[in-house]
């Protein structure tokens, strides 16, 4: 993440935080019924928990809120602005271990709570946290104000800041991938953002009633913390059911924008490779994707084309990523698909940028888990089978 300068683009933005904290911070979530449908222009009933410790761990705050969702299904509140029910929020110490938000969903606007979800609070606001730091911690503040760093060398993350200012809709008339690479994103369309269990941060897009990451995935550690091997060339093919994450042509610089390859024993893993409220898509998932951009898509499609023209849908314009000519391509979906490439274990070789693999969580058996291919010169997105041992992207879904 890029720290900025302003002020002529000459001084460090600095503050030392000595006065008191505003006690709330900003919180949108994506409202689904039971059917898995977005609630679109709909008031609904919240109530919040902040839990501490683990996902099932004492409340140490809780609250509602009666908020209206956009229309991306996104509600939009502030955490400590709510209708208190227990707890002090000016009490929380939020340098004191873990702590998860815990939400509670009535879709008709009342308190007879029906869906639940918690999910880790991986970073908060950072004037929460500088509240319970030390007198005069030096901190400077990221360009999109989404990451507080701190004077002894650490940082925090704040996702969804950016979001947050723009009217609660995430964010628009952006291209730039959230690692700093250009002409990756739709303009047009309206980006949320996650955060993973490492604390990359990612746009994210809402497409029918899937909310799918906008990037790919480029954690090394697994949900519970636990680290993601990096298997030598060799290793791959020899320790083949090891989980395991690779860089293209075995270079970091390639992380940045098409992130990290995956042997589908890490997408397989019971660890999770997606962080918490996430998951990677199943092969059925992946359908009502393209079923969704195609309704002519063919959904029993193997090794061949489920659809010739969702493809250009779900693919970043231009050719700075895939390889000329990518014609007719409008990301019209926001998914931003990039070619990633390949790693073929069984060769111990690289298959390069103009084609991008994603797994599904699907096991095929003996063929091997579903994936999903785009090319760079066309609109196909083929339905396949894969051996497991191979690298490549992931996407990951909201639950």
């Amino acid at each position: 993440m890029k720290k900025f300068s302003f002020l002529i683009a000459s001084l460090l933005f600095a503050l030392c935080v000595q006065a008191q904290a505003p006690q709330k911070f900003s919180y949108q979530t994506v409202i689904r019924n039971a059917s898995n449908q977005l609630l679109v222009g709909q008031t609904v009933g919240i109530k919040i928990s902040i839990l501490q410790g683990s996902a099932n761990g004492n409340a140490v705050y809780s609250e509602t809120h009666t908020p209206q969702t956009n229309a991306n299904g996104l509600a939009t509140l502030e955490i400590g602005g709510g209708t208190l029910l227990s707890g002090n929020f000016a009490n929380i110490n939020w340098a004191n271990g873990l702590f998860f938000v815990k939400t509670e969903t009535d879709p008709n606007g009342g308190n007879n709570y029906t869906i639940t979800n918690t999910s880790q609070l991986l970073s908060v606001p950072y004037a929460l946290y500088a509240a319970k730091a030390p007198d005069q911690q030096q901190l400077s503040v990221s360009l999109t104000g989404d990451t507080l760093f701190l004077q002894n060398g650490g940082f925090v993350i704040i996702p969804g800041i950016s979001a947050a200012n723009n009217g609660g809709g995430g964010q628009i008339g952006i291209t730039e991938h959230s690692c700093g690479a250009d002409s990756v994103h739709n303009p047009a369309k309206t980006y949320g953002t996650m955060t993973d269990q490492q604390g990359n941060v990612y746009k994210t897009i809402v497409i029918g009633n899937q909310e799918w990451m906008a990037e790919n995935l480029k954690t090394s550690i697994y949900r519970n913390g636990d680290s993601i091997v990096s298997l030598s060339d060799i290793d791959w093919a020899t320790n083949s059911t090891i989980g395991s994450w690779r860089y293209y042509n075995n270079d970091s610089q390639y992380e940045c924008p098409y992130g990290k390859l995956y042997n589908w024993y890490a997408v397989g893993d019971s660890r999770n490779v997606c962080p918490t409220g996430w998951h990677v898509p199943s092969d059925t998932e992946w359908s009502g994707l393209i079923g969704f951009l195609d309704s002519n898509y063919e959904p029993n499609a193997y090794q061949t084309s489920q659809s010739i023209i969702a493809g250009y849908k779900l693919k970043s314009t231009g050719s700075q990523y895939w390889t000329s000519p990518n014609q007719s391509v409008t990301n019209e979906s926001g998914f931003s698909g990039l070619p990633g490439g390949v790693f073929f274990a069984n060769t111990q070789s690289f298959y390069s940028s103009d084609r991008g693999f994603w797994w599904s969580s699907t096991d095929g058996g003996n063929y091997g888990p579903w994936c999903r291919l785009l090319f760079y010169n066309g609109g196909d997105v083929i339905r396949l089978t894969n051996p497991k041992q191979d690298g490549f992207s992931v996407r990951c879904l909201k639950d």
